[in-house]
């Protein structure tokens, strides 16, 4: 928690600010400048910040609802879950800054600045955003943001929902878009080489678009490892039988491994984040706390798997076979005090088949049950207060 004096010199100089921002007669106003502050959890909410110098601030849990950052330079920031929702940031300077996890619903960042951009440490000045100089937005709730003539090249967007979104005129070159919400989004005269979208949500308008300019959003960029797959297989089986020991831990990212049979195969603790995995077999396969994250697993077969523990946030499991299905949480604690559930937040299963799989203690929030096929027990017990589509859940086997 700040202490009174650190909260004085935040509290001045955003008054300052103002004085500076009112052109102030006196001559006391001054732009304020608040690089390399810890922010973390501030209430900022509808504060004019236009022009404000704030880079490598953190700004994580800020409140920001509706405050003017634009022209503000927020270069290397950590606004990791802040609030930003109907912000105004225009020409915003967010290269190498971390926004995961963030509300920037309606917000305006028209002609921002989102490519790379990396920071030199200075002493003890170092900066809050991501140590490589990527931009990351992943996980972020971004519905109807504007984000038109932006420059977005290579920048993260994973997961996050962009339904809705403007982005007439932006550079999205080399951008990630890996399992977005892009319903209703809008791309006229948008760049678009070499971005990656795979396992992206997106409604036939869109997609019809996209594949006459000749992109293609189920695999763009995507390397594949296939061919070398078994021996990565072989090498994490000794590494769960070694406890750790001798072998090595599969840990892929942005992998093609559309159709692959991983069939009962062990693959306890694998990391296999925002891979193509559309059609893949993992059916008796061993999951439990594996990290599937923001995978395109559309119409993959999890027939009677062990997801136990296993997190699927954010992944396209639209269509799945899930029958007989393992989904428990795991006790780590061996007397029932910590238990590490399965996670689907904001995962989407619509017409996923659930028949004999329980939901019964795994996260829901956000998560598209829409037209799944169930049986008696598979909503019995469960969370779906946050959950999405529960009213159309239940489909009789």
């Amino acid at each position: 928690m700040m202490d009174e004096r650190y909260l004085r010199a935040v509290r001045d100089t955003l008054v300052k600010h103002q004085q500076w921002l009112l052109r102030d007669p006196q001559g006391q106003g001054r732009r304020a400048d608040l690089s390399f502050f810890d922010l973390t959890g501030l209430g900022l909410s509808r504060i004019n910040l236009a022009g404000a110098k704030l880079t490598g601030a953190g700004l994580s849990r800020a409140r920001l609802v509706g405050t003017v950052l634009s022209r503000s330079d927020l270069y290397g920031a950590d606004l990791s879950r802040a609030d930003l929702s109907g912000a105004q940031l225009q020409s915003v300077d967010l290269r190498g800054a971390k926004v995961d996890g963030a509300r920037l619903q309606g917000a305006n960042l028209q002609g921002a600045d989102l490519r790379r951009g990396l920071m030199i440490e200075a002493g003890d000045r170092r900066a809050g955003g991501n140590a490589d100089g990527s931009t990351t937005f992943v996980g972020c709730v971004m519905s109807k943001a504007i984000l038109t003539d932006c420059r977005m090249a290579q920048c993260d967007f994973s997961g996050s929902d962009l339904s809705g979104a403007d982005f007439t005129g932006s550079d999205l070159s080399g951008a990630i878009l890996i399992g977005a919400d892009l319903t209703g989004a809008t791309m006229r005269k948008a760049i678009l080489d070499g971005v990656l979208m795979c396992g992206a949500r997106l409604n036939e308008e869109l997609r019809a678009t996209l594949e006459r300019k000749g992109i293609d959003v189920d695999g763009t960029g995507l390397t594949t490892t296939a061919a070398r797959m078994a021996d990565l297989i072989s090498e994490h089986q000794r590494w769960v039988d070694k406890d750790g020991k001798k072998g090595e831990r599969i840990e892929l990212q942005r992998i093609d491994l559309r159709g692959y049979s991983f069939a009962n195969q062990l693959l306890c603790g694998a990391v296999m984040r925002f891979c193509g995995l559309r059609g893949a077999d993992f059916s008796g396969a061993k999951l439990a706390m594996a990290d599937l994250s923001f995978c395109d697993l559309r119409d993959a077969d999890f027939t009677s798997a062990d997801l136990s523990g296993c997190n699927l946030e954010g992944a396209n499991l639209t269509g799945a076979k899930l029958w007989r299905a393992r989904l428990r949480g795991v006790d780590l604690s061996g007397d029932g005090s910590r238990v590490w559930p399965t996670n689907f937040t904001n995962a989407r299963l619509a017409g996923a088949d659930l028949r004999d799989a329980s939901l019964a203690g795994a996260l829901l929030t956000g998560t598209d049950l829409t037209g799944i096929k169930t049986s008696f027990a598979t909503l019995k017990g469960a969370d779906l207060s946050k959950a999405a589509g529960r009213q159309r859940a239940a489909v009789p086997a």
